[in-house]
């Protein structure tokens, strides 16, 4: 019996946190931003000079890039 009342005071902690903590308009904002910083050098990445040169030589050519072989196809 204790243990439900406990799961239920869990539950109903953690529901009530989620709704002061989502209907702030500045945490998703923050939280936007954060995660937008943290990911931009993995999104942002890129190719070597010497890579980049052949990938581009092969788009002129008309080619298509396999990126997992990094190579014209």
């Amino acid at each position: 019996m204790s243990e439900a009342v406990v799961l239920i005071a869990c539950v109903l902690g953690l529901a009530i946190g989620t709704y002061f903590v989502a209907k702030s308009p500045d945490f998703w904002f923050g939280l936007v931003t954060h995660v937008a910083k943290e990911m931009m050098p993995i999104i942002a990445k890129r190719m070597p000079p010497d890579q980049e040169a052949a990938w581009r030589d092969c788009v002129k050519r008309n080619g298509k890039w396999n990126h997992r072989k990094k190579r014209c196809e």
